[in-house]
């Protein structure tokens, strides 16, 4: 008879760098991480039982120290390894409650007080790359710019008044069709069209009708999902055009969807200088409309591997089925482990 080892999960938290993990085991009611593709800082909440008052008391954490945090995994086959990390955050805010007496710590991948998003201000760049745009907020901010993208246009003048980096930013890049993130004291600036053309190494599948052929392993544990579409906003093509008001040349460049059989034409009048910003402007209006065509969420027995910018593959949902981008996970350990995730199908060429 085969003895089947019991699958253990567990909380691995470094306190300022000191691991309290033995000492958190105790008392912890639950520990969940969000995870957030862009735009949106990740959070952590830890729930603490408390009837000792240890944890309002004399082991009250200081605001502002760091929480770095993982999971481990022991004798779950199907995963490659043991410890998987989950990120380092900030802590921004405790409350204790009761009956029955709680501590709950909150914490932030962006710290409160740092400048990216603490503090306003108004100042311009001239005739500045994109790159270096990036790299000044990010230096003020004491942060690691990391540039995953070849595209660095040059803007004429990008003008921030009264309002903080990570908006001023986030802005920017909206207009460029790029994303960032905040992870591990990077600026992460990316292009979301990269990453969903990344082949998924997971595929989510209803165990009676799923294949079993072309990826690493497959996810079959689901709790809960839910599936949608939409029809309202939704674009077969992109049709970008402006004229110079001093030289009136006129630039036009339509770009299409070439998986849709009709549909309605985006019309968009914004200052390009080439045919080929055009070109790339019509692509990224037509994605930020299109991108919420298909959308969906799971709730599954807890997977680390399933983190924010990752793609998944859906097997056995009918018209739903294809590859998708996770742009949330939530990961939560208390008697168990679970993994929630929002996902949007991935879109082809644009």
């Amino acid at each position: 008879m085969t003895n089947k080892l019991t699958r253990r999960t567990s909380a691995l938290v470094l306190y300022n760098g000191k691991n309290i993990s033995s000492s958190l085991a105790p008392y912890l009611k639950n520990l969940t991480v969000t995870d957030n593709m862009g735009g949106v800082a990740d959070d952590l909440q830890i729930t603490l039982e408390d009837r000792e008052a240890l944890w309002q008391g004399i082991w009250l954490p200081e605001i502002g120290a760091t929480l770095d945090v993982s999971v481990i995994c022991e004798n779950w086959p199907e995963l490659p390894g043991t410890v998987y990390r989950l990120g380092l955050f900030e802590i921004d805010e405790i409350t204790s409650s009761g009956p029955p007496s709680e501590v709950q710590i909150k914490a932030v991948s962006i710290p409160d007080d740092n400048n990216l998003r603490g503090v306003e201000r108004t100042r311009s760049w001239e005739k500045a790359e994109l790159k270096r745009i990036a790299n000044d907020i990010a230096a003020g901010a004491a942060l690691t710019l990391a540039y995953e993208i070849d595209y660095n246009p040059i803007i004429d003048r990008a003008e921030q008044s009264e309002e903080s980096d990570l908006n001023f930013l986030y802005k920017i890049l909206q207009d460029h069709g790029l994303a960032l993130k905040i992870f591990d004291k990077k600026l992460v600036i990316f292009d979301e069209a990269d990453y969903e053309a990344v082949a998924p190494p997971i595929t989510i599948y209803k165990p009676q009708i799923g294949s079993e052929g072309g990826t690493a392993f497959k996810v079959k544990a689901i709790k809960s999902y839910s599936l949608k579409s939409k029809l309202r906003d939704i674009y077969k093509a992109c049709h970008v055009k402006y004229q110079d008001g001093k030289s009136k040349e006129k630039i036009e460049a339509t770009f299409t969807d070439s998986q849709k059989a009709s549909g309605k034409t985006l019309e968009v009048n914004e200052q390009v200088k080439t045919q080929g910003e055009a070109e790339r402007l019509a692509k990224k209006r037509l994605r930020a409309k299109n991108c919420q065509e298909v959308t969906g969420s799971f709730s599954l027995l807890g997977n680390p591997l399933l983190l924010a910018s990752n793609t998944v593959s859906l097997d056995g949902f009918g018209a739903y089925d294809g590859n998708y981008i996770i742009i949330r996970a939530t990961h939560s350990i208390s008697s168990g482990f679970t993994t929630d995730i929002e996902i949007r199908r991935c879109l082809n060429g644009y």
